[in-house]
């Protein structure tokens, strides 16, 4: 029996890890730092990764549009964080994130459950970015 299982082990957790059941360590955390969104997460395995999509989606009903791509490290335990300074010029509101997992073949993964955070940007951020932009 024991030998049943030890083999039943070791022919499934190679199966999970070839299909990126996964790849994601736990759900992504996202915060606002006032002039931006900060979504970190970590990885188990990386093995046949390419890259990680982001997705974003203002408020909690809609479709999630993917924003930016983040190449994989290759190496397994990693810590990834993005910043998402593309809401510093809104006045806040409600965002959610998945990470969506591309593997080298160009095959997607199945993204990670949505993460929210609100988002209360920094007046003197957006004024000093609008004064900025002015002279670009």
């Amino acid at each position: 029996m024991k030998r049943l299982l030890r083999l039943s082990l070791i022919l499934t957790i190679p199966l999970a890890l070839a299909f990126g059941i996964e790849v994601i360590r736990d759900l992504p955390t996202a915060y606002s730092n006032g002039t931006g969104i900060v979504l970190s997460w970590r990885t188990v395995q990386e093995s046949g990764v390419a890259t990680f999509q982001i997705l974003r989606r203002t408020g909690t009903e809609g479709e999630f549009t993917p924003i930016d791509v983040v190449p994989a490290r290759r190496s397994d335990n990693s810590s990834y964080e993005y910043i998402d300074r593309q809401v510093f010029k809104v006045s806040g509101g409600i965002y959610q994130y998945q990470i969506q997992v591309i593997m080298d073949g160009g095959e997607k993964l199945a993204p990670t459950p949505a993460v929210t955070v609100s988002h209360l940007s920094s007046v003197a951020g957006r004024t000093w970015g609008s004064i900025k932009a002015m002279f670009r």
